[in-house]
């Protein structure tokens, strides 16, 4: 029997509303770029937020709750990080530091991640996009992190609270600076969130993107990420008289200063090398020989001997590599 028209009408208008219902709500346009006088980081203090402290967690430091969706940190270290991500009602993680995520222990809590590497010296238009989808096509809510949670992932977390949220640029970076801590020195992110084109989200959708767990680094920069949690480790360790903690009890000092002398060791012997500046091969040089000279010191330090070479050599380390960071940091 055919339905009536009335009838037919009204199946119609509840099926549309059915579909209206399930649709997602439409996300906001991004917010033009703005015209920065000066500096950036200058900008982020057009907007004054209020002042709201960072939650503090064993493993998990320098956490944001930015919004409801997006959530800043620092880089998750073992099962209770995971736990409190999972706690907080996260889904996806997306990682911009160098390093390669530990993607199955996040499955485990239910939480896939996302690996787009960035620089310090700003976010390529390539990893813009990238970033920009991920955010507009994975599940929410997100932590984004990178390893201390203070430059780089504030950043991205930022593309995220633009695409997201729609929030104005200058709140942006408003709240990379006076709520994550990204400092002066890191211009290019601040540029980025103030100033970069970010794609629609037509663009970001007919963009092939796989959303990768890691993305491993060969090279000069895969060994600046083992120099970078190893001097981490050793920074610790050095305002404990060079002892482990308690909140790091594996952790051993002459351990992380044969690494970090490895590092520097594998670094210099890449083919690339040849091809840097000569005060900068100069540098890496002084800081292999410094690190090899700082394990010296602590396996002094372990026989019972006093810790002042040890403290003098780590010294001595922090000014080369900041030196060395002056110029050439990405």
């Amino acid at each position: 029997m055919p339905l009536r028209p009335l009838t037919l009408f009204l199946l119609l208008s509840a099926c549309r509303s059915a579909e209206e219902q399930d649709a997602p709500a439409p996300l906001p346009s991004v917010p033009p770029p703005i015209a920065v006088r000066g500096t950036a980081y200058q900008a982020a203090m057009t907007v004054e937020l209020p002042r709201v402290p960072p939650e503090e967690h064993p493993e998990l430091h320098n956490v944001y709750r930015l919004s409801d969706n997006i959530i800043s940190g620092s880089e998750p270290h073992g099962e209770e990080a995971f736990r409190i991500l999972q706690a907080l009602g996260v889904h996806t993680i997306l990682s911009v530091d160098g390093k390669v995520p530990d993607a199955e222990l996040a499955a485990r809590y239910g939480m896939k991640y996302v690996h787009v590497p960035i620089q310090y010296k700003g976010i390529a238009p390539l990893e813009v996009t990238e970033i920009a989808k991920t955010f507009r096509e994975q599940e929410g809510p997100f932590y984004v992190h990178c390893f201390h949670g203070k430059h780089r992932g504030p950043a991205a977390a930022e593309i995220g609270r633009l695409v997201l949220d729609g929030i104005p640029r200058e709140t942006a970076i408003a709240e990379m600076r006076q709520w994550c801590g990204t400092a002066e020195s890191y211009e290019g992110l601040y540029r980025t969130i103030a100033e970069a084109e970010i794609p629609d989200a037509a663009e970001t959708r007919a963009f092939a993107f796989d959303f990768p767990a890691a993305h491993p680094f060969q090279g000069f920069r895969a060994g600046m990420v083992e120099v970078s949690r190893a001097d981490d480790n050793l920074k610790t360790l050095s305002k404990n008289k060079w002892k482990p903690s308690a909140d790091h009890p594996d952790a051993d000092a002459e351990n992380e200063a044969t690494k970090l002398a490895c590092a520097f060791e594998r670094s210099l012997a890449l083919p690339e090398m040849a091809a840097r500046p000569a005060d900068f091969q100069q540098w890496m040089t002084e800081s292999r020989t410094t690190a090899l000279a700082l394990r010296e010191a602590l396996l002094g330090v372990q026989a019972g001997g006093p810790t002042e070479a040890a403290d003098a050599a780590y010294k001595a380390l922090g000014k080369t590599c900041t030196a060395c960071h002056d110029s050439y940091r990405n």
